[in-house]
């Protein structure tokens, strides 16, 4: 596959000093283990994540500073979850230039989502490494913060005349991060049968993470949903056990 590098460059509207780091960032998995294991774009992926997320962090605390935190993070997920950024890549016309494999272009867009949320996460760290913070910022603001908007209200939301779909974007984060089974569960019902109250639970793999309350089940599973969003997203920098403190405390339990 011929890779276009003038081109891509041009659609950017940045020229990388360092071309191999250009065509990584656009190299997918399906080609690189159809050309011989070349390096794809999964490393700069995990890296562009964090930068990304610190870029978003700065610019809502920049563009809100009397919103709390809580509203901050649901901002934050408005603008980083897989359906903006892949809409992003889209609208930008770079998702043509991602380097597929035969067997992985037969598949359908939908099906390419995820790898259009990882392009510009990869994007985002090759910019960075190869021209710095500042370039980096440029270029979140022009394909993200200057495209998708953030929403300002917490119920009902619509961006671009479309609903925000809260448990769809729920989904994809536990499918991205493999977090377990997702579900929804009555907690309670309260009120008369011509005029009830649900509340639900979301739990993921057995957890309860967030609950909700609602006139219908649908509207307090999406609350629930929004909420487990902010919960995760939190959750998200937490740092796990590590191997050794594992084992510390395996022994003082046996003791």
């Amino acid at each position: 596959m011929i890779f276009y590098m003038h081109e891509c460059e041009e659609k950017l509207g940045y020229s990388f000093k360092n071309k191999t780091l250009l065509r990584l960032c656009f190299t997918h998995s399906s080609y690189a283990h159809e050309h011989g294991g070349v390096k794809n774009n999964e490393r700069l992926e995990f890296f562009g994540d964090s930068i990304l997320g610190f870029i978003t962090a700065e610019y809502l605390m920049d563009k809100y500073p009397k919103v709390d935190e809580g509203v901050l993070t649901e901002y934050k997920q408005q603008l980083v979850s897989s359906e903006p950024l892949s809409k992003a890549i889209d609208k930008s016309g770079l998702g043509e230039f991602l380097m597929f494999g035969e067997g992985e272009k037969k598949n359908s867009p939908e099906h390419h989502r995820s790898a259009m949320e990882n392009l510009f996460e990869a994007i985002v760290a090759g910019i960075y490494l190869d021209g710095g913070l500042e370039e980096c910022k440029k270029f979140v603001k022009k394909f993200l913060f200057n495209v998708i908007p953030v929403c300002q209200r917490k119920q009902n939301v619509k961006c671009d005349g479309v609903s925000v779909d809260y448990k769809g974007r729920l989904q994809d984060l536990v499918q991205k991060r493999k977090l377990g089974t997702l579900l929804y569960k009555v907690k309670e019902r309260k009120g008369p049968d011509h005029e009830p109250t649900f509340t639900m639970a979301v739990t993921i793999d057995g957890k309860e993470i967030a609950l909700a309350t609602g006139r219908k089940k649908s509207d307090a599973e999406k609350l629930a949903a929004q909420k487990a969003l902010v919960v995760l997203e939190k959750n998200k920098t937490k740092k796990k056990p590590t191997k050794s403190n594992g084992q510390k405390q395996k022994r003082r339990n046996a003791k």
